[in-house]
């Protein structure tokens, strides 16, 4: 039988309690039976439950079982065979899938409820520790209200119900830091209040702060461009290249890019460039000289103005006016973005290597240190662990910058692979990353940066579908941005859709996305998997020369398509005895890198032919 908990109410008539006859009973058991399925209906029609199938398929079946009478049957083995599709052979201990979902899914209700399901007349709850939903009327609180509520006075009435709540639940707590991931960033839910404070101690100013100014983001500025020649461009098409180039500049993350006729005040360089919260200005100035054969050539400088120098320049030839101007915008636009705006282009690197110079403790010298730290080929826990505490007080004093929270995001999730802590990594921390990466995404919907993050973090945490829908939603925010082209690519491989990752990752590398030891890793499952013996073979110097554990990994995978059992055998023990937790750890790390279910398969299946299992049986002695 199913109930909906009935409000408290201290005035409640005697007779309320009193037994109904058998018809009206069932009567009114079939009317709670509608009213909860009309609710499950409302929260699978929102917008993260229509966007996730598989959120959608676990509340669909938690509160049907639990409509049926079969309550005891939710159990995490029913949910992940019966709703999330994993096979008979489902082992909940190797496989975190069900209670990462769980927590997803309590997340996805506390935010339905505190928005747009804020009149919803009945409740689904799924208390912690368990997978039975509980049906409150609007005005109950939660299963962890309730508990929160237990060590308050009894109400003079003396009633046992529910305590009642306010009509709007508790919103989306985005941190529920524990454990290891709690030591580096547990203070991002504390100071809002403090939103804007400079770095240096010194009072918040009476006039609004912008993120870009608290942060002290790179300023650039894109000036008009000037006209020269026999045959000068028409003014209209001069403007519309400046302001496509304006705009595809925004698409950028960390930068603070000037609307068009806004320029920085030389005062306020002079401030900006010599204060003690050092902040980079660029002007980028261009020259077009029309021909009389109706095309033109653009001259474009790139300057620093906190010393006048011109870092960049290059000249563009044989751009078409008139019909051709379309094209002619485009060439520019890419061309100029790539060298000047891409992660390691000529205005990043300047950027973050003068903030790490003269104002490492400012917002944006945080997150110089984190993405330096991020390229390192060895990291240094010493490093790695200052680079997360200069993160985690960037975000309490700046609670709303959503790239901090995408960079923090990161800087844990590659110190878990750095460390080879897969199996180690607990429940709590992978959804504290995970919970880090949505809040960027949150605050910063435009942002590729943020968008790529969140994808990685997603596959990582074994959310295939969703990670591939963001990642193409970052791919959309900026094609331009080629290393984010480059990190959805190995997204997609790792997810499921090999070939059009492995194709993705080629072109992001051809247009001059910086090549990694990760994209190589990601190279090598794609040649794994299709069984491109080419590819493998090409890859194997590469792989093996790093000393990564997703390297070690696709190693092995691709000596395997190769057909080199005996170095197979070799890169599978080797990767057993490094590897904290051995064999399942690499069990563990298959699963968080290649979440696409037979491809996991795939690959399990080809470790274990090479002696995975007998490896861990011998009694290899992981590090640490």
């Amino acid at each position: 039988m199913v109930e909906i908990v009935p409000e408290a109410r201290g005035d409640a008539a005697p007779e309320a309690d009193a037994p109904l006859p058998l018809a009206d009973a069932a009567a009114a058991e079939a009317e709670r039976a509608r009213q909860i399925r009309a609710a499950l209906e409302r929260v699978l029609a929102s917008p993260d439950f229509s966007a996730s199938p598989r959120l959608a398929a676990f509340l669909r079946f938690v509160v049907e079982a639990t409509l049926e009478g079969r309550a005891e049957e939710i159990k995490g083995y029913t949910i992940a065979v019966e709703a999330l599709g994993r096979p008979a052979s489902f082992d909940p201990q190797a496989d975190p899938i069900v209670r990462v979902e769980a927590t997803r899914l309590r997340r996805a209700l506390e935010r339905y409820y505190s928005t747009q399901g804020t009149a919803d007349p009945v409740v689904i709850d799924i208390p912690k520790g368990g997978y039975v939903p509980l049906f409150l009327p609007r005005g109950e609180g939660t299963a962890e209200d309730t508990a929160a509520d237990e060590a308050a006075p009894p109400s003079p009435q003396g009633e046992e119900a529910a305590v009642p709540v306010p009509a709007v639940l508790p919103p989306a707590r985005h941190f529920p830091w524990r454990g290891v991931a709690g030591a580096v960033l547990a203070v991002v839910v504390a100071g809002a209040a403090l939103f804007g404070l400079p770095f240096e101690g010194q009072k918040v100013p009476q006039r609004e702060i912008f993120i870009a100014d608290a942060i002290r983001l790179p300023i650039v500025e894109v000036r008009p461009i000037e006209a020269a020649g026999t045959a000068s461009l028409p003014a209209g098409e001069l403007k519309a290249i400046e302001e496509r180039m304006r705009d595809a500049f925004a698409r950028f993350d960390f930068v603070d890019v000037k609307a068009a006729g806004v320029s920085t005040p030389e005062s306020v360089v002079a401030e900006a460039c010599n204060g003690p919260q050092s902040r980079s200005v660029f002007s980028l100035a261009a020259l077009a000289e029309g021909r009389s054969d109706s095309s033109f050539s653009l001259v474009v400088r790139l300057t620093d103005r906190c010393d006048g120098s011109i870092v960049w320049s290059a000249a563009l030839d044989g751009l078409q006016q008139g019909p051709g101007i379309a094209d002619s915008e485009r060439r520019v636009v890419h061309e100029i973005a790539a060298a000047i705006m891409e992660t390691y282009g000529v205005i990043p690197v300047r950027a973050r290597a003068q903030a790490l110079a003269k104002a490492p403790g400012s917002g944006f010298g945080c997150v110089a240190g984190a993405l330096s730290m991020l390229r390192q080929e060895a990291q240094q826990a010493q490093r790695a662990a200052a680079a997360q505490a200069c993160l985690a007080d960037l975000a309490k004093r700046n609670p709303d910058f959503a790239l901090g929270h995408a960079v923090a995001a990161m800087t844990t999730l590659y110190t878990l692979m750095r460390e080879g802590t897969y199996a180690a990594a607990s429940d709590e921390v992978v959804e504290g990353v995970l919970d880090l990466a949505e809040r960027a995404v949150d605050l910063a919907p435009a942002s590729a940066y943020a968008a790529r993050t969140l994808a990685l973090v997603q596959m990582f945490a074994g959310e295939p579908e969703e990670a591939l829908a963001t990642a193409q939603k970052a791919l959309e925010l900026n094609p331009l941005d080629f290393d984010v082209a480059a990190m959805v690519a190995s997204v997609y491989i790792g997810a499921g859709k090999v070939d059009e990752g492995e194709a993705l990752l080629q072109k992001a590398r051809r247009e001059g996305a910086v090549r990694t030891p990760l994209q190589d890793a990601f190279l090598g499952f794609a040649a794994f998997l299709r069984e491109d013996m080419a590819a493998a073979q090409a890859l194997v110097p590469q792989l093996a020369l790093h000393p990564g554990f997703e390297n070690k990994l696709a190693l092995a995978l691709t000596l395997h398509a190769l057909g080199r059992t005996a170095e197979e055998h070799e890169a599978v023990a080797n990767l057993v005895r490094h590897l904290p937790d051995g064999a399942q750890g690499v069990r563990q790390m298959v699963r968080r890198l290649i979440p696409s279910e037979p491809h996991a398969q795939k690959a399990l299946a080809a470790l274990e032919a090479a002696g995975l299992s007998r490896e861990a049986i011998a009694g290899k002695p992981p590090r640490g």
